[in-house]
This record gives structure tokens, sequence and C-alpha cells, in this order.
């Protein structure tokens, strides 16, 4: 009888590095891959020091403990942390699975975490400082001048930096932005103002087909020099925030429309997202601004009728 011959075992840090090539191969930022490959060596290396080299050997003690080493102050790092351990136990552990995502419970967000969260949209007259700031950062012209396109880009339209990056003339050819978001998927319609698709039609980067990017390199790394050179001219004009980049235009952008009475369903058309999510993440910033708007009408005084007896 001919022995069936043994299937070899793959141990958890090949599955960490197989995970972790799927995930590039997801589109992530260099940035989040690299959070990602920290937290996974992580748990490799603490799993490791236990003798634990397979992933049906993992219990729930060790994922316990595993996070309760954790020394991240902020919540919303933790819950990023657990959600990629979720993935990756999901990834590898077929036998276990059950037993130890159920250990995995809600990390709860404190009120600093919670602040953090909080819409970040520039004032007026921060975006005419930052505006102010680029030629001084960029003193070659045109480079000034893309900058500042992209940020005009980002603040009149909403757009994210990854679709703002990969925006196509096609997308924008009769004076109307069109596309399709490359994170849901849904469409995106908007007028632009004439300046703007004049500004975006002159832009020159050396590619016929894109306005920002040259369409040679990785997204990801076209939108990763993007970044750096958005947090460069923003710590130069002293409105840098840790953790909240490019995403402050898009929070603008919402600032901008609840102020000229849109709701939070066209901000949603407008951003390609659904409402429930908008809600969740502007619905501080519409409550502000239906105070402001309540405050224009008119209310009851009782003064008149006092001066009146």
């Amino acid at each position: 009888m001919v022995p069936t011959p043994e299937v070899k075992r793959r141990t958890i840090a090949e599955e960490v590095e197989t995970h972790l090539t799927a995930k590039r191969g997801d589109g992530l930022t260099n940035a989040t891959l690299r959070k990602l490959k920290a937290q996974l060596g992580m748990f490799e290396q603490f799993l490791a020091v236990r003798s634990k080299f397979f992933p049906s050997e993992i219990t729930p003690t060790d994922v316990i403990e595993f996070r309760v080493g954790w020394t991240w102050r902020s919540g919303v790092t933790r819950q990023k942390a657990q959600q990629n351990l979720r993935g990756f136990l999901r990834y590898c552990c077929k036998e276990n699975l059950g037993e130890l995502l159920k250990v995995l419970s809600s990390i709860k967000l404190s009120k600093a975490d919670r602040a953090r969260l909080e819409p970040q949209p520039f004032t007026e007259e921060e975006l005419t400082r930052l505006l102010a700031q680029v030629p001084k950062t960029f003193p070659e012209p045109v480079k000034a001048a893309r900058v500042i396109a992209l940020i005009h880009t980002q603040v009149a339209t909403g757009l994210t930096i990854r679709d703002t990056v990969q925006l196509e003339r096609e997308n924008i050819r009769d004076g109307w932005l069109r596309i399709k978001r490359q994170k849901t998927n849904k469409p995106v319609r908007e007028k632009l103002d004439s300046g703007l698709h004049e500004e975006l039609i002159a832009a020159t980067n050396g590619n016929p087909r894109y306005i920002f990017w040259n369409g040679t390199s990785l997204p990801t790394s076209a939108t990763g020099l993007w970044q750096e050179d958005l947090r460069q001219v923003m710590k130069d004009a002293g409105l840098w925030i840790k953790g909240n980049l490019s995403h402050r235009f898009r929070d603008t952008a919402v600032d901008f429309w609840l102020a000229q009475g849109r709701t939070l369903t066209d901000v949603a058309d407008a951003l390609g997202d659904t409402v429930a999510v908008v809600e969740k993440h502007y619905k501080s910033l519409e409550s502000k601004r239906a105070e402001g708007r309540l405050a224009k009408l008119p209310v009851r005084s009782w003064a008149s009728m006092g001066a009146a007896q």
C-alpha cells in the first residue's frame, strides 16, 4: 500500500507573508501595509516566544494576552489593530477561528479618541494661509501650480486624495466631474466651477490621460508622494494635525456645502458615500450649521410686551 504523502503545514510566519502579499494586491497604501506588517510581525514574535509556530496552535488565551500587551494610547489605533488581527485570523485559522474571534470584544473609544475623529475643516483664513504657503514651500512655478490645483480640486469637490490623484481628463471634459469612487464604486457627478475646470485643463504632468498622475508609477506610490507634499506645506503653514492630512480638504468641502444649505443626502451624493456613512462622520458639522441657520430666524420677545404695560 502506497503511503499517503504528508501535507506540509504552513507556519504562522508563512501565513503572515502570504496575507501581506494578498493585501498588497488589494491596493493598500504603503503606509497601511507597513502598519499591517508591523502588527502581524508583533503577533508572530509573541507566539514564537510561546513556541507557537502553526495557526492551529493559537489559543484564545494567546489572543487575549497579546491584546493586553498593546501599549497604543489611541483607541482608534487599537481598533484598527484588532481589525487587522481579525482579518489575519480569518485568513489562516480555520479549525479554531470561532473561539479566537469570540474573545476579541469591541474596543471602546475615549472622549479624546472621539474628539480626534471629529471633522477638522479648514477655516477660510486657514485655507488662504495654506494656499499662500504653497509657492514658498515649492518655489518652482509648475510644481506650485500643480499643488494648488490639487488643493483646489479636493476642497471644491470633496474627492479623496486617491480619487484626485487618479483623476482623468476625460472625467472633466465638459465641465462636469464624473467618476466612480475607487473605494465604494459609487458614482460621483458634480458641476465644476469654470475657473477650476480651466485650471485642471491647464495642469501639465506629461501624461495625456491623467491630470495629477504620470500613469506609470503605482497609484499608491503616486498618492504617497502627493501626501508628502501636502504634509510639508501644511507643516510650513503651521496647519498640520498629526493623523489628519488630505481628509481635511474633504471635511472643508462638506462644511461649505452644509453652509450653503445642502442636505446630508446631497452631500452623500457629492461624496459618493451612503447617507448613513455621511451622517456618522458629519452629523456634528450639520448640527453646527443648523444652529447658525436657526439663529437667524425671529424668536418671540417678551421685552416689548413688558415695556407696553
